[in-house]
């Protein structure tokens, strides 16, 4: 990624994010961080930061590694990220069927604690 790129990055997002300012020692900085890696990778975590969040990314938000390598936590919008919420929840027979098992499994009998 080159410096002009990275000004470009940066650029973009202000675009999206009004409160974040492009200044010349911000693009030093972030340079000397995403100078090895691919622009296009970038752009696109970009756009689904955007599409996310209202606050501007840090570059840890825009070099996301794949989430079976990362061992850190994820807060909410990490977690709105990842879980669609086309999802439904299972039928409540279905849960209830569940629950009958992990009872038999465990040896509670239904109304004790």
């Amino acid at each position: 990624m080159t410096k002009r790129e990275t000004y470009t990055l940066l650029a973009l997002i202000a675009v999206y994010y009004e409160q974040f300012e492009v200044n010349q020692l911000k693009i030093d900085y972030w340079h000397e961080v995403l100078q090895h890696h691919e622009v296009e990778d970038l752009r696109l975590n970009l756009l689904r930061h955007v599409e996310v969040s209202p606050y501007p990314p840090k570059i840890s938000d825009l070099v996301r590694k794949s989430a079976a390598v990362s061992r850190a936590v994820p807060d909410c919008r990490d977690t709105a990220y990842i879980v669609p919420t086309s999802w439904k929840p299972a039928r409540e027979e279905v849960v209830q069927a569940e629950l009958a098992k992990m009872r038999e499994i465990l040896g509670i009998a239904r109304g004790e604690a």
